[in-house]
């Protein structure tokens, strides 16, 4: 069967957004696990305008990064959580003016 190129230029325009998603995908992933790179997420994405629908050739593709997505939605659900607690942890230490050190036991 002859895709035609009108399937061919649609293929080729939207591969590279796929590639840019799984690249943000990865990204994330990598940020979700170092707390310093947490600050250098991706912030937005705009779907784009100007090249037509998803082929139907692209979908499986395209599934797997909305599955990329999910899991990742699960990953960064949990870090924000755990920063929660960590954070009504903080604000349960007393504040108290002192000229003293003051040691925060996180273990026992």
């Amino acid at each position: 069967m002859d895709r035609g190129p009108a399937v061919e230029g649609a293929e080729l325009a939207w591969i590279p957004v796929l590639e840019a998603l799984e690249a943000d995908m990865a990204k994330l992933r990598r940020c979700a696990l170092d707390s310093e790179e947490l600050f250098d997420l991706p912030t937005g994405w705009e779907p784009p305008a100007s090249i037509g629908p998803l082929p139907t050739s692209l979908k499986s593709r395209a599934e797997a990064v909305f599955g990329l997505m999910q899991e990742l939605f699960v990953v960064l659900k949990d870090r924000r959580d755990e920063t929660a607690r960590q954070l009504r942890a903080v604000d349960l230490v007393p504040r108290v003016e002192t000229t003293t050190s003051l040691y925060i036991d996180m273990v026992g």
